[in-house]
């Protein structure tokens, strides 16, 4: 198919669930040329294209991608990125991120690191529902979701299919993550909200099945291994907890009495202000999928620079080929 000189062109790198959903659904649509999405022995056409993006949709953390970012900003592509500690990577290492920030800029060009959660659930949806509040409220954010339709190697980082054992050594040497990117979440709603975020407490816990579980794909967990995990990040200020973070992830959720659903609640003095559910919640891969597909024009709209989810517009898909 050929395609108009004005036509945005895309190129996906990360042949996964991710890479390959954002491929198809934006081929559905008709409005963006797609390239890929190509494998990592297909890195250089991926990121080399000179695209007018490119989407890295590989692993999570920011030492695996930065290079990838490079390479696509060198070829003076604006980049979005799924991992999750790009969305906020000054966290992780301010000089890397100021870095890659000032080629950006110098390039013309825009990174942005989204996804569904960092880039809506646990920020963007937060910064909006607070536009409607008063200064003094506390945040806390809920998210409980269907793990299962994740690969194996995705819920082994996320700590599923471990025993209680490999589950700790795991989490000690930084190889069981849960999920990723709450730190960088918080703080870009401390940002947007002129609050510093010098103190977040972490905790991750197994939880463990006492019957064997099968998944909808035929992999099987064996009982008494890790099926799931419940993880909670607080942010303190004051002495008091201004946003608290909970993700509850299962591969069979009915299983444990989990209802599936996100949950933000603004509170004042331990009292609910305003409570705001999305029942069930957004679904892990394909809300992914669309938040990325729906973020290609406000990258290419957006100023130069690495920038974070406080600084655009919501993701939206125009639906202009619809019309």
């Amino acid at each position: 198919m050929s395609w108009p000189a004005d036509v945005a062109r895309v190129s996906i790198y990360g042949a996964g669930q991710l890479g390959s959903g954002v491929a198809s659904l934006l081929r559905q649509r008709g409005e963006h040329a797609v390239d890929g999405p190509f494998g990592r022995d297909e890195r250089e056409r991926a990121l080399g294209s000179g695209a007018d993006v490119v989407l890295i949709a590989t692993t999570t953390r920011l030492a695996d991608v930065v290079d990838d970012i490079r390479r696509a900003v060198r070829a003076g592509s604006n980049v979005l990125v799924s991992a999750e500690e790009t969305a906020n990577p000054y966290l992780v290492d301010p000089a890397l991120a100021a870095e890659v920030h000032d080629g950006a800029v110098a390039a013309g060009v825009t990174v942005l690191g989204a996804g569904l959660n960092p880039g809506l659930v646990f920020d963007a949806l937060v910064l909006t529902v607070l536009g409607a509040a008063a200064d003094d409220v506390d945040v806390s954010v809920s998210r409980t979701v269907d793990i299962s339709g994740f690969g194996t190697p995705v819920l082994r980082r996320i700590g599923v299919g471990l025993t209680p054992t490999e589950f700790d050594e795991g989490v000690r040497a930084g190889e069981v993550l849960g999920h990723a990117g709450f730190p960088q979440s918080i703080s870009i709603v401390g940002r947007a909200r002129g609050i510093a975020v010098p103190s977040i407490e972490p905790s991750l816990a197994a939880v463990v099945t006492s019957e064997p579980l099968t998944l909808r794909d035929g992999r099987e967990i064996a009982a008494g291994r890790t099926a799931g995990v419940d993880q909670t990040y607080r942010a303190t200020r004051d002495g008091r907890t201004w946003y608290e973070a909970r993700f509850r992830g299962h591969v069979d959720p009915a299983s444990v009495g989990w209802a599936l659903a996100d949950v933000i609640t603004l509170t004042r003095d331990g009292e609910v202000v305003q409570e705001l559910t999305a029942r069930p919640c957004f679904p892990a891969q394909s809300g992914s999928q669309h938040v990325l597909a729906n973020s290609i024009d406000r990258v290419l709209a957006a100023r130069p620079g690495w920038l974070n989810v406080a600084d655009l517009p919501p993701a939206a898909w125009s639906g202009s080929a619809a019309s």
